[in-house]
């Protein structure tokens, strides 16, 4: 693998993947069920079950070289299914770029993204869901783990 796409899985795994493992792993069931004021996602076990099958996409993405979003079923997957589902979807990320160049071009919704631009929007993606979920616990009073918190350097 080159070295700018280790660099970004590197990113991947430290600064998002961790944070999302260590919420799975952190919260109760009945804190990842807790409703939320979202319309839709509305619960931490839903938004983090979307952000695996959004992986999947992008992963698909990379070996078909076409982004098509499929419709997303979820499935109220328990924590360790979750955490399940997460490895292996990892493992199967650092696969797919094991054996690219950089110049690999995705097409997906009448654009073109170079794998680079791909990976991050996935980055992006994740990040995006861990603010919401930051948020949320602040909105409804869940306490967010040590491990998230003091590393972010989030208030309590």
């Amino acid at each position: 693998m080159i070295e700018s796409l280790k660099a970004l899985l590197r990113s991947w795994n430290e600064a998002t993947r961790s944070i999302t493992l260590e919420f799975v792993n952190e919260l109760s069931d009945a804190d990842l069920d807790k409703k939320l004021p979202r319309k839709h996602l509305n619960t931490i076990r839903m938004q983090l079950e979307e952000m695996a099958q959004i992986q999947k996409e992008f992963i698909d993405a990379i070996n078909t070289k076409v982004l098509d979003f499929k419709e997303m079923v979820l499935e109220n997957k328990s924590k360790q299914d979750l955490v399940k589902e997460m490895t292996t979807l990892d493992k199967a990320l650092e696969q797919a770029l094991e054996p690219l160049d950089g110049t690999e071009i995705i097409s997906g919704y009448g654009e073109q993204w170079n794998v680079h631009e791909l990976v991050s929007r996935m980055i992006i993606h994740e990040n995006m869901h861990i603010g919401q979920i930051i948020a949320f616990c602040y909105a409804t009073g869940l306490e967010i783990p040590a491990t998230i918190s003091e590393p972010l350097a989030l208030e309590g």
